[in-house]
């Protein structure tokens, strides 16, 4: 999976997760930006791990703080 598919699919967790439109998400904004409350992120984490099958720590969303940031983190892993 490409890091615009993973973008695609994180950006449409978070927006499902905050009620908003994909439009809205913008991908150099932070999480914190974007109003992502700790327990949306784990919900948003843990509807990632189902949908790219991958075992990711939460923590992530805090040490990469844009979609941009965390859709190139998580590519580098799913190629390793």
């Amino acid at each position: 999976m490409t890091k615009d598919e993973i973008k695609t699919v994180l950006i449409k967790a978070i927006a499902g997760e905050l009620s908003i439109a994909p439009a809205d998400v913008e991908d150099d904004e932070g999480f914190m930006q974007l109003g992502v409350s700790s327990v949306q992120a784990l919900k948003i984490v843990n509807g990632l791990r189902k949908e790219l099958d991958m075992d990711i720590n939460p923590v992530a969303l805090f040490e990469f703080k844009t979609v941009d940031d965390i859709s190139a983190y998580l590519a580098e892993e799913r190629a390793s």
